[in-house]
């Protein structure tokens, strides 16, 4: 059997920390088209490899997030 460090591997609470949003948030990007693919599913949940998350992260256009606008948004 192989052992690998633990903390190599992530689920969604931890990427949620990582990259400082809810659990919730961490949940949305996980399902985005240009995330890194889990290494494994368990009974726990999905597993990813810090270093892909990592990766990942500074790509990421945390300023397009989307949703509704403020309401003091000037109009478009």
């Amino acid at each position: 059997m192989t052992t690998t460090d633990p903390a190599a591997h992530v689920g969604v609470t931890e990427i949620g920390e990582m990259l400082g949003v809810s659990r919730q948030r961490a949940n949305a990007l996980v399902k985005r088209s240009d995330f890194p693919e889990p290494l494994a599913q368990t009974r726990a949940g999905r597993v990813w490899e810090r270093k892909a998350v990592e990766a990942w992260e500074k790509g990421w256009d945390r300023t397009n997030v989307g949703g509704r606008p403020p309401r003091n948004a000037p109009p478009q």
